[in-house]
């Protein structure tokens, strides 16, 4: 079975969720997931070039340098949040296009920039090299959620544009915002792909609460689209020889800032990622295949843009990538 398959975001009940907020009714205190936060702050003028210790400071854009010892509730911080917005084309396992949205907020740094594939798929994609065409391998990953002390639930949703993700509690202690169609979250929460656009700055809202003023941002941009060439997607278990190397080719009109990123895993969840130079091309080595065992696998290649905001509640990193899925049979 390949990971693709676990696609699907369970529903609520069957997954243990429990909904905290509807997303459209905004309980009387303004927090309102559909229209804007409660409190109008501007936060953030623009994104700038992702740093950890930095983020656009809120009149200039330029960068600056966040308290890293407190936050204005007086707890040990700084917080920091996640938001994965991905769009998928149909894929040859008969996977329809999709949009995929999830965040969260901690006060530990996150582990990965796909926040999504965690709860989504259930599974941990590592953050990618910092250098170009530099492969990490790694072993079966497992996402570490931690003490529930180190999460946040900040108001009820966050959005880009018109793409909501709702706040919902996963495991009644872990609070996630989600885009999904379920029948009991507001249509507005729906995973709609034609939310994703190609090259589009988006306005960014995150709901706050009564520790946190809601914030307004601008220019958290996607990537441009995607459009592999080899291998042959279109096939599912199109066929790869581990004791040679793998091609991969795609159209090289990425825009400046955006990056390629490819992984590759086998059966068993060993995997191979890449961050790649956007030039159209990249191949696997040989050598790097044969660590991967025989049999179905998958590979991933995505086209991604990382923006960074230094809103009231901490450091919000959103990932923006278009991601194209494909199945290999490696012998």
């Amino acid at each position: 079975m390949s990971a693709r398959s676990l696609l699907d975001l369970p529903r609520l009940v069957g997954a243990g969720l429990l909904l905290l907020f509807a997303c459209g009714d905004s309980g009387g205190d303004g927090d309102d997931a559909t229209g804007e936060p409660d409190t109008d702050t501007t936060a953030a003028s623009g994104a700038t070039d992702p740093d950890p210790t930095t983020g656009p400071d809120a009149d200039t854009g330029s960068a600056t340098n966040p308290d890293p010892t407190v936050d204005p509730t007086g707890e040990v911080g700084p917080n920091f949040g996640l938001l994965t917005f991905t769009r998928s084309p149909a894929d040859a396992s008969g996977t329809p296009e999709q949009l995929g949205m999830a965040g969260a907020w901690r006060t530990t740094a996150f582990t990965t920039d796909d926040f999504y594939a965690v709860r989504a798929y259930g599974s941990f994609f590592p953050l990618a090299p910092t250098d170009d065409d530099a492969p990490l391998h790694t072993g079966p990953g497992v996402y570490d959620w931690g003490d529930d002390s180190e999460w946040l639930g900040l108001g009820n949703g966050m959005r880009l544009g018109d793409a909501v993700a709702c706040l919902q509690m996963f495991k009644d202690a872990y609070p996630l915002y989600l885009s999904d169609d379920a029948a009991n979250l507001d249509p507005a929460c729906a995973p709609d792909p034609a939310l994703w656009q190609p090259a589009t700055d988006y306005d960014l809202s995150v709901y706050g609460n009564d520790d946190y003023p809601g914030s307004l941002a601008s220019g958290a941009r996607t990537p441009a689209a995607l459009t592999v060439s080899a291998p042959d997607i279109t096939a599912f278990n199109f066929p790869v020889d581990t004791t040679q190397d793998l091609a991969i080719t795609w159209t090289a009109n990425g825009e400046d800032g955006d990056r390629i990123v490819i992984r590759l895993w086998d059966q068993f969840g060993e995997m191979i990622t890449v961050r790649a130079a956007d030039d159209g091309s990249y191949t696997i080595p040989g050598t790097d295949l044969a660590e991967l065992s025989t049999g179905d696998a998958t590979l991933t290649i995505s086209r991604e843009r990382v923006s960074e905001f230094d809103l009231a509640a901490g450091t919000l990193r959103v990932v923006a990538r278009h991601e194209v899925w494909a199945y290999p049979n490696l012998f």
